[in-house]
């Protein structure tokens, strides 16, 4: 097995204060390392000082002459840019979406500081060696035929079907409600929110017991026990890469709702017990009644397919391989 030595660089990171943030990304990287990946991590914390990305271009260069690095990995266009001000070794970036799609007001609209990342993230990917983008649409944005397509994977062994009445009582939730689970920061104004909950609004007009469970700030590995206490998962997003928790969904049979952002429609497939939908409440709130109303898991996890974080950290390695190998063929 060929073995990769990655520094990573991420302005998404669990810490100490705050071990939600990035646990996504942690994860991802803890799957590449049957891959034969050993990884070091530069975490860029933009939080708390745009100029950390500036200081961040000096502790690369300090990194890799420290220690010897096959590549440099980054997560979203900002990291990227840290990392490429070096041509010591060939970079990888990860476009993750609002990078690429832009960032979203309350009207839909593309904000300024969105079309500064657009911008940015197009001319990024011109300048790095191997531009990784999570969905057709954001290749098409891009514009850039040799973009590799590798979303997001999903953990089968953490995300299954379990008793949905258990799930509740560790939650504390009501047996006799349906759920709307909304597992995002609902002061996000991209994830779109108030869609969302003008459609529960409304669709409690025909089932009284409808209430919406908006989730967010919680540990990855208590997140199946929200999916599998809920009865349907609503995803009304202005814009999303490849939104993994429509795939977390499938995995634990939850049926979902979702417009059509990213590569839900692609997933969704000829399935019978989901809907992609117009980013309109009466429409959400009429196939929400439709779902509670027939009360059945759906068969998501036999249409997953291949969309396990193993799939996709074997893919991921695909595009180190190939950036190693030309790299060599250059020299």
């Amino acid at each position: 097995m060929r073995e990769y030595h990655v520094l990573l660089v991420t302005n998404l990171w669990p810490t100490e204060a705050d071990p939600v943030y990035g646990g996504a990304i942690k994860g991802q990287m803890e799957s590449l390392r049957p891959f034969g990946v050993d990884y070091d991590v530069l975490f860029v914390n933009g939080r708390a000082s745009p100029w950390n990305y500036l200081r961040g271009i000096f502790q690369v260069r300090r990194r890799l002459a420290a220690r010897k690095y096959d590549l440099i990995y980054a997560h979203f266009g900002l990291s990227g840019w840290v990392a490429r001000f070096q041509r010591k070794v060939p970079v990888v970036v990860k476009f993750m979406g609002g990078d690429v799609l832009g960032d979203f007001d309350w009207r839909g609209r593309v904000t300024l500081k969105g079309r500064i990342f657009q911008i940015s993230s197009f001319i990024l990917a011109r300048f790095i060696e191997g531009p990784i983008v999570m969905s057709d649409e954001m290749k098409r944005k891009l514009r850039l035929k040799h973009a590799h397509i590798v979303p997001v994977g999903v953990n089968l062994d953490l995300f299954k079907p379990s008793d949905q009445a258990e799930a509740r009582r560790a939650l504390g939730l009501d047996l006799t409600k349906k759920y709307v689970l909304f597992p995002y920061d609902k002061t996000r104004q991209v994830k779109r929110f108030d869609v969302a909950e003008e459609a529960v609004a409304l669709a409690r007009q025909e089932i009284p017991e409808i209430e919406i469970l908006p989730v967010s700030g919680v540990q990855k590995h208590r997140m199946p026990v929200y999916f599998n206490a809920a009865d349907v998962l609503v995803l009304t997003s202005e814009s999303e890469g490849s939104p993994n928790a429509v795939k977390e969904a499938m995995a634990v049979n939850l049926p979902f709702i979702s417009v059509d952002v990213g590569d839900v429609a692609q997933l969704i497939a000829a399935s019978e017990d989901d809907y992609l939908v117009p980013r309109d409440a009466a429409a959400v709130a009429e196939k929400l009644v439709a779902v509670c109303r027939r009360g059945r898991p759906s068969h998501g996890r036999e249409r997953l397919g291949r969309n396990s974080i193993e799939d996709m950290a074997e893919r991921v390695v695909a595009v180190f391989d190939l950036v190693l190998d030309h790299r060599a063929q250059r020299a």
